[in-house]
């Protein structure tokens, strides 16, 4: 028994030993793991500080190509195909636009005349936009879902479950693309808060630049009030050039003097004699104000909700129009009820209206689409292809003469707006630069650099 206990002790004390070794290994192990997953997790947080810190452009869009198949496309095929986005969005909110103006110029008639009830009534359409965006997302998610699923054939108790799943799954669609949208507004969401300081203004602005240009529609021709709205690019480089001190070169103001020569000209000529009328007067003053207010309003929806994506776009425009119906139903029940507008609910031309709205809301949204895939240059030249289509339409098709002066002034329209849509590269005498040099009292560069090297 002795003998065989002192046998046994060294095979118990290497026993030790290598449970010993197995153990400082292990916790070896563990500490290596555990400061793996610290690191990961340190890295995570990281991630999600940097995720945070992001400016608004930074949002991921809602479609995202994969590297691989955008690395595979050749490089001629990646610019037809954005040219054709591009030429497409252009030409879809050209043509949205002038059917919406025709079918507004439409609806009004010695039953129904009443500018304002018509923008409340589009308002209601446009509160739509984001339902429908959300409508088709769900759609095309629970699609793609369905196509995975349907490789295997599952039993009845999982279909029961899929089911259920599928509900869970579609409530959770709507929360994620519900907080995509939001943070156009602020990064916690929309609040009270960022309502008042984003929605209200917004509204506001919406309901005078539609609200005005309608009215004024009641007093002369669509292509009349298309001319003179192009003065809205002029305000837009005014307000930037003061307020976001941006550059304005000198080409561009001669770009401007010429676009309100043309529209001085279009609504002096009104029609076919030379001699502006009342009606053209008061249409010309109407259709400024709403060209100041969508300018403001193009300038500040850049300049503080940035580029958004299409989801964000569409949330925006619901929110706008559910603000603006409960600001201005005061405003069109109380004309009509004064008789300065006239209307009534059995005379009332709903189905065109309907229309109408359906395709500001689309046209609109193809719009801001355009600004944030292309660029606002880019969209901008809706403007003087609403001048060249609304002229083809009253001509060609209501039959409406215009004389020499009316189409001057449209040519010099078109002529004076594209010369503001230049490059600055293109033209760069740079007006603020220009009036430094030739300050009194300002030495010249070189002559400064000759004293101070002496």
């Amino acid at each position: 028994m002795t003998s065989q206990s002192h046998d046994s002790s060294p095979t118990l004390g290497r026993v030790r030993k290598s449970t010993t070794i197995l153990g400082d290994e292990a916790k070896m192990v563990r500490d290596t793991t555990s400061g793996e997953a610290v690191d990961r997790d340190d890295n995570a947080k990281r991630g999600e500080s940097s995720a945070l810190l992001q400016p608004k452009a930074q949002i991921e869009p809602d479609i995202v190509l994969p590297i691989s198949d955008a690395d595979k496309a050749p490089v001629g095929w990646k610019k037809c195909h954005y040219w054709t986005i591009a030429i497409s969005i252009l030409v879809y909110n050209t043509m949205m636009g002038v059917v919406e103006h025709q079918i507004a110029k439409e609806v009004t008639s010695l039953t129904f005349s009443a500018p304002f009830f018509l923008l409340w009534y589009v308002g209601t359409i446009r509160v739509l936009t984001f339902p429908a965006y959300l409508l088709f997302r769900l759609v095309h998610d629970v699609s793609r879902i369905r196509t995975l699923s349907s490789r295997d054939t599952p039993s009845p108790d999982e279909l029961a479950v899929s089911s259920d799943s599928m509900c869970s799954l579609i409530l959770l669609s709507v929360q994620k693309i519900y907080r995509e949208s939001e943070i156009i507004f602020e990064p916690c969401g929309l609040t009270l808060k960022s309502a008042a300081s984003y929605l209200i203004p917004f509204a506001l602005l919406w309901t005078c630049t539609n609200g005005f240009f309608y009215w004024a529609m009641t007093f002369v021709e669509v292509s009349e009030c298309t001319a003179v709205s192009t003065l809205t690019i002029i305000f837009v480089q005014m307000i930037s050039w003061i307020f976001l001190r941006e550059k304005l070169v000198l080409f561009k103001l001669l770009g401007a003097v010429v676009c309100i020569s043309g529209v001085v000209l279009t609504v002096w000529a009104s029609g076919t004699s030379f001699g502006a009328s009342d009606n053209s007067l008061i249409a010309a003053g109407l259709v400024i104000i709403s060209s100041i207010s969508l300018a403001i309003q193009t300038v500040g929806f850049k300049r503080y909700l940035g580029s958004p994506t299409v989801c964000q776009i569409a949330l925006y425009q619901s929110l706008v129009a559910v603000t603006s119906l409960l600001l201005t139903w005061p405003l069109f029940l109380s004309l009509k009820l004064t008789g300065n507008e006239v209307w009534e609910f059995d005379t009332a031309r709903f189905g065109l209206m309907s229309l109408s709205g359906g395709l500001s809301a689309s046209g609109a949204l193809a719009y801001y689409i355009g600004i944030s895939v292309v660029s606002p240059l880019f969209v901008s030249l809706t403007k003087p292809m609403y001048i060249v289509v609304n002229n083809g339409v009253d001509i060609g098709m209501k039959g409406i003469h215009f004389g020499l002066y009316h189409g001057l002034g449209a040519g010099l329209v078109i002529i004076g707006f594209l010369m503001l849509l230049a490059p600055n590269a293109w033209v760069s005498l740079e007006i603020r630069a220009l009036v430094n040099r030739l300050r009194p009292g300002r030495k010249h560069p070189a002559k400064e650099d000759e004293i101070l090297a002496m």
